[in-house]
């Protein structure tokens, strides 16, 4: 009963920090969690951020017991951060990378939070140190998304150390940026973000942005298959190599919540100028 009394109050806690998102009186109706996340993610998608946002209570405040409600928060934090509500999108990042009800998506979560530096970087093109700061927090984050021990995220480790790949690229370590780039490619080869790192081997001092290719069928059922599976040894080793956590990072227990929740200190760097 403890249990579901917290998690009812850190729902009501989450409702409260982005209520400012939705209207009173919306009219979001319907039945279905699953298609009305759905909807969510397509208004997001369309920029339509204010429709997102309501949807997203709707579903947190009619379905308690739904297991979308990381999903739902994750929409949340990356709507808010589409708003430029930055603050906003950290904290409630934060407060679900705290409560640690599904480990499994833990690594989502610190890929937002990386994600949040790199746009910090993206506005201090004339910041070199600050700019280089920035970026080396996100691939903290996303060295702490690939290296998390209790999930088999495998699409969001493949993303995080892409994103490890390019971002070294950005700060002119190419040694680095080429290990990451090839172990996205022996430690997970069905993921579409081993076809963007073959791109960047070609040629690894280009760090232009990439679409990420859409799956075949086959492609898609590889995918899912991989997703089960445990990396092959030799890639492993170097693998876990590459994204050792730095001195003072902490390694989790599959029943403790991420340790590292010191919350970052906001500057002039994360706003838009």
């Amino acid at each position: 009963m403890s249990t579901i009394i917290s998690r009812c109050f850190f729902i009501l806690s989450i409702v409260a920090l982005i209520a400012c998102g939705g209207k009173e009186g919306t009219k979001v109706k319907g039945d279905n969690a699953d298609l009305l996340l759905e909807k969510a993610n397509q208004l997001y998608k369309e920029g339509q951020y204010d429709q997102t946002m309501e949807y997203c209570q709707y579903i947190l405040n009619n379905f308690p017991t739904t297991d979308l409600h990381i999903d739902t928060q994750l929409l949340m934090a990356q709507t808010l951060g589409a708003q430029e509500k930055f603050e906003d999108q950290m904290d409630l990042l934060l407060r679900v990378l705290k409560e640690n009800i599904i480990p499994e998506r833990i690594p989502q979560i610190y890929n937002q939070i990386a994600q949040f530096y790199e746009h910090a970087a993206r506005w201090n093109p004339g910041n070199v140190s600050s700019d280089t700061l920035d970026v080396e927090q996100a691939i903290k984050y996303y060295r702490k998304s690939v290296s998390y021990p209790n999930s088999e995220d495998h699409n969001a480790k493949a993303a995080a150390l892409y994103r490890i790949g390019l971002l070294n690229a950005k700060i002119d370590e190419m040694e680095i940026a080429k290990n990451a780039y090839q172990q996205v490619i022996a430690t997970f080869p069905e993921s579409p973000y081993s076809t963007l790192a073959k791109t960047k081997l070609l040629d690894p001092t280009n760090t232009e942005e990439l679409p990420l290719p859409s799956l075949t069928p086959a492609g898609a059922a590889g995918q899912q298959a991989v997703s089960g599976q445990q990396p092959e040894k030799e890639g492993e080793e170097q693998f876990k190599e590459l994204i050792a956590p730095a001195a003072g990072d902490s390694t989790q227990t599959k029943s403790s919540p991420p340790e590292d929740l010191e919350k970052p200190v906001y500057s002039d760097s994360t706003q838009k100028k």
